[in-house]
């Protein structure tokens, strides 16, 4: 319907193309109104009508803007900057129409280059530091003079990460849609806790003691998944892992000074993760880490066609294929469908709570807002369910509870693969590349939580372009 829209207005608008309207003025003040009630002020003002579908506007968004003596075309520009409306005038109309978010992205797909020195605590230069864009494959270690440069980068929000073993991890955030280059040095700072590990070593658990094997298999499942490719993976450096149990909350953390090295044959990565935090108690899992993902090499052409399947397999239904299908306006095509869900714990696939992108998405000119109320169930329906996550009720408890019997077994056969976003702020942004800006505004339920870095694929990941 946008698509018509749009093409019907470009119809209209070659008749008065290029008139000029600059000898009427606007007046007054404008403070927290919507963009219908500003029009409709204009109108009074001059001689003009605003023409347009009012699907077109920024749901829920409130304006302050004030003029005097202001030629109508210059305040129009200024009001609608950042709204993806534009305005044209023929006769005594003022014809609004919307430019598609793709045609702002393409003028910008402008690749950057980040470069800088990496420094010791006294100065001078570090060598053998990571260096890497959080979850993608853009990384690489400081030379001897501590320098180094990530090249190729495209438009978008990431964190740069500083690593080294000895010193304090350091996250910045990085923005960039113009191309062109970035300098960015940092100086490491001597990681404290190491100097505390002797006084805490007796709370630890030995990797002698038969526990730390139990933990670990424990944690490996936590963080690995337990999908089909996950079975294909390992952690190459188990040793460098660290657990603390409390027996008392049945609370077990793990940490590591050391980034753990995975190997996932399924997918054809060697993943660098940097642990954080790790903690699990009764059913509450929490962790997080930075991801730095490197290709491996295949060993020959079946191996390289086996590995592009499974990552295209791996993408297609997560939430970064939900995300890009989501700005493209391409959600039923791409499989997904979107219902409003009130309460997680009545949870039902309500056909008719169908709803659409523009119900829920929001783009501002450099960025997008995710904005809806209670939960929103996602699903994919070309794909089913896989039998290991159905085998496994904590897993789906929260969203097939209902279909658990008193044996603790689900009664269910294998269906489209259901997940369930809740925000945890009002409105959470989205870079327009599609990557959440806010990384702690929303959380998930249902296959996209079962799912873990087994299955993940770099956020720079394109199925088309696979440069494996």
């Amino acid at each position: 319907m946008r698509a018509s829209l749009y093409l019907s207005f470009c119809l209209c608008l070659t008749f008065g193309y290029g008139q000029k309207h600059k000898n009427d003025l606007v007046n007054g003040t404008f403070e927290n109104v919507s963009l219908d009630v500003i029009f409709d002020s204009l109108s009074t003002q001059t001689n003009y009508f605003f023409s347009y579908n009012s699907d077109l506007l920024p749901k829920g968004s409130l304006y302050t803007i004030s003029a005097e003596n202001t030629p109508i075309d210059q305040f129009l520009s200024q009001l609608l900057i950042g709204t993806g409306l534009k305005y044209s005038f023929y006769k005594d109309q003022i014809i609004l129409n919307y430019e598609p978010p793709e045609k702002v992205v393409t003028r910008r797909k402008n690749f950057f280059t980040i470069s800088g020195t990496v420094y010791d605590e006294t100065g001078q230069p570090l060598n053998n530091a990571n260096v890497f864009l959080d979850g993608t494959t853009i990384g690489i270690s400081s030379d001897i003079d501590g320098n180094y440069k990530l090249e190729s980068i495209p438009p978008g929000y990431y964190d740069i990460v500083f690593s080294h073993v000895g010193y304090e991890n350091a996250v910045y955030q990085v923005t960039e849609y113009n191309g062109g280059a970035r300098i960015r040095n940092h100086q490491m700072e001597i990681d404290m806790g190491q100097l505390e590990e002797v006084e805490v070593v007796s709370n630890r658990i030995q990797r002698s003691d038969n526990s730390w094997q139990s933990h670990y298999r424990t944690f490996k499942e936590e963080l690995l998944g337990q999908s089909e490719n996950a079975l294909q993976c390992v952690i190459e450096n188990p040793e460098v892992l660290n657990f603390v149990y409390d027996d008392g909350s049945n609370t077990l953390r793990a940490y590591t000074q050391h980034p753990l090295q995975i190997r996932n044959d399924a997918l054809g990565y060697r993943i660098s993760y940097f642990l954080e935090s790790f903690k699990k108690q009764e059913g509450d899992l929490r962790f997080r880490g930075k991801i730095r993902f490197r290709n491996l090499e295949p060993l020959n052409g079946r191996e390289r066609r086996e590995w592009r399947r499974n990552r295209k397999g791996g993408y297609e239904g997560s939430f970064n294929h939900f995300k890009n299908a989501l700005l493209n306006n391409e959600l039923r095509k791409e499989g997904f469908r979107i219902y409003r869900l009130k309460n997680l714990k009545k949870f039902e696939l309500n056909k008719g709570s169908e709803i659409s992108e523009s119900d829920i998405i929001v783009f501002k000119g450099d960025h997008y807002e995710l904005d809806f109320k209670n939960y929103l169930i996602v699903e994919y329906k070309k794909e089913k369910e896989s039998m290991a996550f159905l085998n496994q009720s904590e897993s789906v408890g929260i969203i097939y509870g209902h279909l658990i019997n008193d044996e603790g077994m689900l009664v269910k056969n294998q269906g489209d693969q259901i997940s369930i976003l809740r925000l945890l702020k009002n409105s959470v942004r989205l870079d327009l590349n599609g990557e959440i800006i806010d990384r702690f505004g929303l959380t998930t339920y249902g296959y996209w939580s079962w799912e873990r870095t087994a299955d993940l694929v770099p956020i720079n990941y394109d199925p088309k372009f696979d440069n494996l």
